[in-house]
C-alpha cells in the first residue's frame, strides 16, 4: 500500500510542475491534478492527439510516452537549443518549473512549434545530436523501470537455464525499484566497459522505494536479484550497483527451510523436484561414453567440463580445439564417473543400460564460503544436503536474541538491517550500544537456490535476499550460445524464445 502511495504521489509531484506550463498556455492549471484531464490537457498544448491521454493511465507506460512530449512542450517555449532538450530530457519537473514560475520571459507560441510545421531549422549533426539523446534516455528509461537484458554467466541453474542463456527481465512484475544511484554511465552496471573504474558516481543516493508491481515473489520463481555478498566483498558498491544473480527462490518470509539428504522441506513439506533439476552422482558406466551418445542423453557435461576454462562471464580462456581435446582424453580414460544428472537422465541412462552402478556424491563438508556475510553453516555443521532448520526473516517478525540465533541471523542485522551486534563478556547481546534481548526485522529475505543443487554457491552459501536486493523476473530467453562454439553452430536455436516458465518447470 505505501508503494503504491509512494507512485502517485510522484507521479502528482512530476505534473505539477506543468502547473505554470498549463497557465501561461492559456489552459485551466487545476488540470494537472487530474488523471487522464492531465495528460488530454498536455497534449492539447504541444498540438498532439489529446486521445493519447489514455497511455497515462498505465504505470511504467505513461513515463515513457511522457518522455516523447518533453521537447515538443520546450519547442512551444521557444527553447529550442540542444542544451534545453537534454537537460529538460533528463530534468523535465526542473525545466518546466523554470519556464512555468521563473523566466518571465518564457511565452507560449502555440502549438504548431511542435508539430510537422515547426519552422526551427536543425542541421544533420542537431537532428543526429537530438536522436542519440532521446534514443539513450529513452532506452535508459526502458532498462531502469520495464525490461533489462541479462546474461547467464555460469551453470548454478543448469539445466532450467544454461550458461549462455540471454534472458529479459521484467522490473515491473515485482514492482521497479526508484534509482538508489540515478549518476551512472548509461547501459553500464558496475564497472565501465574496457576496465575505466565505476561506471556510476554516489553523489547523491536515494533512500529504498518500490513502485507498484503485479505480484509477490513466490516460491518457484526464477529471480534476478542483487548479490547479499557484495556487501562483504565489494562494499563501496550501492545494492542496485551489486552483482545481478539469477536462482529460484525456494523460500519466502516466514517459511522454514531444511535440506535432509538432499531433499528440500518447506515448512515440514517435502518439496517436488523440478524436471532438470541436477544433482552430482558417482557412476560406474558398462561403456565409456562419447560425444554423440552424450549429446543423445541431453548431458550438458562438455560445457560443464569447459566453464573450467572460462573466465567468471562464462567466456573462454583457451582454445576450443585444446578443450575439446582435454575432454575427450577425460572421458575416455575411465569407466568411473562425477556427473551432473537429472532425474528423467538417470532413467534414460538405466533403459539405454548404461549404468553399472550409481550412487549419490556425499558433500559432508560443513560450508565455509564467506564466514562474515553468513556463519551459520559452519558454526553448526551445515552442509550442501544437510542444512537447518531455518527460519527466513519476515517484516515485523521478532526473535529472541539466543547464541544460536546470533549465528543464524548476525549478518543479516549487521549488512541488511544496518545495525551493529555483538556479545558482551557477560554474553548478553549488544544491539547499537545497546543491551537487548529481541530483535524485530524491517524488510522481507527470501530464500535462493540453483536448479544444479551441487554446483551452485547460493542462500545455502551466502545467506537470505532482502527484498531491496530484488531486481525483477526473467520473461523469456532472446538469445542461448554455447561460448565454446562458434557461430552459427554455437546458437541453441531450439531454446529462443522459450519462456523461463516453461524452461524451469
Amino acid at each position: 500500500m505505501l508503494s503504491i502511495i509512494y507512485f502517485y504521489l510522484l507521479y502528482y509531484f512530476l505534473h505539477f510542475s506543468l502547473y505554470g506550463i498549463f497557465k501561461k498556455a492559456g489552459k485551466n492549471p487545476i488540470h494537472v491534478f487530474i488523471p487522464f484531464l492531465q495528460d488530454a490537457t498536455w497534449l492539447e498544448i504541444i498540438g498532439k492527439n489529446k486521445l493519447k491521454a489514455f497511455w497515462g493511465l498505465i504505470p511504467y507506460v505513461n513515463f515513457l510516452f511522457a518522455l516523447t512530449w518533453v521537447t515538443d512542450t520546450l519547442n512551444c517555449f521557444g527553447k529550442t537549443s540542444f542544451l534545453h532538450h537534454t537537460f529538460a530530457s533528463l530534468f523535465g519537473f526542473i525545466s518546466f518549473s523554470y519556464i512555468g514560475f521563473v523566466d518571465k520571459n518564457a511565452k507560449y507560441l502555440g502549438p504548431l512549434y511542435a508539430d510537422k510545421n515547426f519552422k526551427h531549422k536543425r542541421n544533420m549533426a542537431r537532428e543526429w545530436g537530438d536522436a542519440i539523446v532521446f534514443a539513450v534516455i529513452a532506452a535508459t528509461f526502458v532498462r531502469m523501470f520495464t525490461l533489462e537484458a541479462y546474461k547467464i554467466p555460469t551453470t548454478s541453474m543448469e539445466g532450467s537455464l544454461l550458461a549462455g542463456d540471454f534472458l529479459f527481465v521484467s522490473k515491473f512484475n515485482y514492482g521497479a525499484r526508484i534509482p538508489q544511484t540515478p549518476i551512472a554511465f548509461p547501459f553500464a552496471h558496475h564497472t565501465m566497459p574496457l576496465g575505466l573504474g565505476k561506471a556510476y558516481s554516489t553523489l547523491i543516493q536515494l533512500p529504498y522505494k518500490r513502485l507498484p508491481g503485479f505480484e509477490k515473489v513466490t516460491k518457484g520463481d526464477v529471480v534476478v536479484f542483487n548479490y547479499p555478498g557484495d556487501a562483504v566483498e565489494h562494499p563501496e558498491r550501492p545494492i542496485d550497483k551489486r552483482e545481478n544473480y539469477v536462482k529460484r527462490c525456494v523460500g519466502t518470509p516466514g517459511d522454514t527451510l531444511q535440506i535432509i539428504n538432499r531433499q528440500l522441506f518447506i515448512n515440514n513439506e517435502k518439496q517436488a523436484h523440478y524436471t532438470n533439476m541436477q544433482f552430482l552422482y558417482s557412476v560406474v558406466l558398462k561403456q565409456k561414453l562419447n560425444r554423440p551418445l552424450i549429446d543423445e542423453l541431453g548431458l550438458l557435461w562438455f560445457y560443464d567440463f569447459a566453464i573450467n576454462y572460462a573466465d567468471g562471464y562464462g567466456n573462454p580462456i583457451a582454445p576450443l580445439n585444446q578443450i575439446e581435446e582435454d575432454f575427450d582424453n577425460y572421458i575416455s580414460q575411465s569407466d568411473s564417473v562425477l556427473i551432473f544428472l537429472t532425474d528423467n537422465q538417470i532413467e534414460l541412462m538405466k533403459q539405454k543400460n548404461l549404468i553399472q552402478t550409481i550412487a549419490e556424491f556425499k558433500q559432508e563438508q560443513p560450508i565455509q564460503f564467506l564466514e562474515d556475510i553468513f556463519i551459520a553453516p559452519s558454526q553448526l555443521g551445515w552442509t550442501v544436503d544437510n542444512f537447518g532448520p531455518l527460519v527466513i526473516p519476515k517484516k515485523d517478525m521478532t526473535i529472541d536474541l539466543t547464541a544460536e540465533n546470533f549465528v543464524k541471523y548476525y549478518s543479516t542485522i549487521k549488512y541488511f538491517e544496518k545495525h551493529s551486534i555483538e556479545v558482551n563478556n557477560n554474553r548478553q547481546f549488544i544491539i547499537d550500544g545497546k543491551l537487548a534481548t529481541q530483535f524485530t526485522f524491517t524488510q522481507d529475505y527470501y530464500f535462493m537456490m540453483g536448479d544444479n543443487r551441487h554446483n551452485s554457491a547460493d542462500s545455502r552459501f551466502w545467506g537470505f535476499v532482502p527484498e531491496d536486493h530484488i531486481v525483477g523476473k526473467p520473461l523469456f530467453v532472446w538469445l542461448s550460445m554455447n561460448n565454446f562454439e562458434q557461430i552459427p553452430k554455437s546458437i541453441k536455436w531450439n531454446r529462443m524464445f522459450k519462456s523461463v516458465t516453461n524452461l524451469s518447470k
